[in-house]
């Protein structure tokens, strides 16, 4: 598979079609000003550790900002209506750092964003062929915890897992290729990676 272009993945699940894909700049216009209501939400911006307010335009800042040899952002869609974002970032050496974020309140908990993870999981393993991925989760977030670990991450003290935390107090967790791939075989089926459009 050419990893150098951009990707659609696509599960068709019984809590409707999910879909993450690689945003055109058009795209991230688009989504910018739902995003940035995302990332200000009181308790999503805890989590995130967010200090100060995002505006839309820095939301497409950032994106535009993305170095795509290090860094593949992902606009999350449930039955095309966007529900968040996530990324595979720090990518080296056949390890990468992977974030979630279902944006509305009301819809999470309920394993969308299980979901979403495993989809990103699976694409970084049979796409991208890397061998690991981490996860870094404020001591507080118990939520994100239980998620990567329902994945088959574990805690990570590592001095490469320690790399992917931003700060001293973070909880590193990862998972390699072959306990993803085990843990989730019968799902890994379902789900189906479509390059849509050339890079550069």
């Amino acid at each position: 598979m050419d990893a150098h272009r951009r990707w659609s993945i696509e599960w068709r699940t019984q809590d409707g079609v999910l879909r993450a894909a690689e945003p055109t700049a058009a795209e991230v216009v688009t989504a910018a000003g739902p995003l940035a209501e995302f990332y200000n939400e009181p308790h999503n911006r805890q989590m995130m550790t967010n200090t100060v307010a995002m505006t839309a335009d820095e939301v497409i800042a950032y994106y535009a900002g993305s170095d795509r040899q290090q860094v593949r952002p992902f606009l999350l869609a449930r039955d095309g209506v966007l529900v968040g974002d996530g990324d595979l970032r720090g990518i080296r050496d056949g390890t990468a750092e992977t974030a979630i974020l279902i944006g509305d309140r009301r819809q999470q908990g309920r394993g969308l964003g299980t979901r979403f993870a495993i989809m990103l999981h699976a694409f970084a393993f049979r796409v991208l062929c890397l061998d690991r991925v981490y996860a870094a989760i404020i001591p507080g977030n118990t939520g994100s915890r239980r998620l990567f670990e329902k994945l088959g991450h574990q805690i990570d003290v590592s001095v490469v897992g320690r790399t992917f935390a931003e700060e001293p107090s973070d909880v590193i967790l990862s998972v390699d290729a072959e306990k993803f791939c085990e843990l989730h075989r019968d799902f890994l089926g379902e789900i189906a990676f479509q390059p849509w459009e050339p890079v550069g």
